[in-house]
């Protein structure tokens, strides 16, 4: 009797945990990209100084889950794989590895009941609307997102993120000797908080937003890339104990489809007790699409350092998503960008956020004579805006012009064979040397 009992419990159970699952459905999506890169000069620019490797292959798998219980309520966990071929416990014979597996998403997704206001809590992608990307703030982060429509053309969006916090609010550590607690450092924590108001009229949209942020005494934040960090006894920039804000507005004018326009204007500033820096940046992107091409003419300009031993002009940047190529600022047919290899980013350093640098380009997109083969071409000049007795490596006496070209065809309707072709010319008034960087990659796109 007790046998047949446990049966019946155990099967009961289980026909609850089905009723369950069955009530929730999943969706799945993602991409993986797969490629290989030869390059040349890709870090310094030196041809007399022997690249560690001319190629190499990498590949990224990202994967996004749904758990909808209804159009009202889901969960959204997001998963990324990242491997670079041959390199450590991930990428070499084996591929047993778990430390290129990382968590990018993962919060919930609902509206209040009988209402469209939304909220999103958890790990998730946290945007500045930009136009080549926000040279404020665009990055995965820990956030709470709070939207609300208050009539078909206005709307509001309130959001708060936190980007360090050193300590467990529960930690206690107490000397075993004595039995007296141990202080632990406090002000240890980043926070943002953000505003914004879409409105959305016929042939015009505007997102004006404003963003405010406090970095803790001790965080011990990195601050603006353009910097040399490594000296810190160059300035103090917002390294601990400072605030930022920053106003801006991102427009998008199609009333003359198919001339459309698009624009960014931002202003901010970031201080300290022994520090300041207030700046500005502006984006204008004007598009045309012609039968067999869309032709995009662009410009970006972003205030930069000066020589003062307390101030700078430079934009206060946070986690940055800014990007014009594939050289000035990393945007690439490949998911898989070079964080430390680019042009502005350990070498030159200022331009990487879009501050210090103005940029004028154009780029013929969605070329098409052959049946599903398509190209798409750039073309963009910088220069620096940084007082040329800065301390910076890219000042208003350098500059620099890029080539990238993209050919895609594309073998099913969701997989892609990808070429890359990348031309970087620098020229540095203290590195009158400074030699031409080439790349190329071929490669897989696969998207479900």
């Amino acid at each position: 009797m007790k046998r047949f009992a446990l049966v019946a419990l155990l099967a009961a159970m289980m026909f609850g945990i089905a009723s369950s699952a069955s009530a929730t459905e999943l969706k799945v999506s993602g991409m993986l990209d797969v490629y290989g890169l030869w390059s040349a000069n890709l870090r310094d620019f030196d041809s007399d100084v022997s690249d560690g490797d001319n190629f190499g292959a990498t590949q990224r798998m990202r994967t996004v889950f749904q758990f909808l219980a209804n159009e009202n309520l889901k969960a959204v966990l997001g998963l990324e794989i990242n491997t670079d071929w041959g390199q450590g416990a991930g990428g070499d014979w084996g591929t047993d590895g778990t430390d290129a597996t990382r968590v990018r998403w993962a919060y919930i997704d609902f509206n209040f009941p009988d209402t469209k206001i939304n909220t999103k809590a958890g790990l998730q992608a946290i945007s500045l609307p930009a136009v080549f990307g926000s040279p404020v703030f665009s990055d995965d982060a820990a956030s709470v997102v709070v939207s609300a429509p208050i009539s078909d053309m206005f709307g509001l969006t309130v959001g708060y993120t936190r980007g360090a916090d050193r300590n467990d609010p529960n930690d206690v550590i107490i000397n075993r000797k004595t039995g007296e607690f141990t202080d632990l450092p406090d002000q240890d924590d980043m926070d943002m908080v953000f505003l914004l108001a879409p409105v959305k009229l016929e042939g015009f949209a505007v997102t004006p937003y404003f963003a405010y942020a406090m970095v803790g005494e001790n965080v011990n934040f990195t601050g603006q890339q353009g910097l040399d960090t490594g000296n810190l006894d160059y300035k103090n920039y917002l390294l601990d104990d400072s605030t930022i804000w920053v106003a801006g507005a991102n427009a998008k004018l199609t009333v003359f489809d198919p001339l459309t326009f698009a624009a960014d204007l931002i202003y901010g500033v970031g201080e300290n007790d022994d520090y300041e820096t207030k700046g500005w940046y502006a984006a204008l992107a004007g598009s045309y699409k012609f039968s067999m091409l869309t032709a995009t003419l662009f410009g970006t300009y972003g205030t930069g350092a000066s020589d003062e031993d307390d101030e700078d002009n430079f934009l206060p940047t946070l986690a940055e998503d800014w990007s014009v190529g594939a050289y000035l600022g990393g945007k690439r047919a490949f998911s898989t960008g070079w964080s430390d290899t680019g042009f502005f980013t350990g070498t030159t350093e200022t331009g990487s956020d879009g501050t210090g640098i103005w940029t004028v380009g154009l780029t013929l997109d969605k070329i098409s004579f052959v049946d599903k083969l398509q190209h798409s071409l750039t073309f963009i000049y910088g220069q620096g805006t940084s007082d040329e007795d800065a301390n910076v490596l890219f000042d208003e006496n350098d500059s620099a012009w890029e080539v990238y070209m993209v050919n895609k065809y594309q073998i099913y309707e969701q997989l892609a064979a990808i070429n890359e072709l990348g031309f970087f010319a620098p020229d540095l008034e203290d590195a009158d040397d400074a030699d031409n960087s080439y790349f190329a990659t071929i490669g897989f796109k696969y998207n479900f």
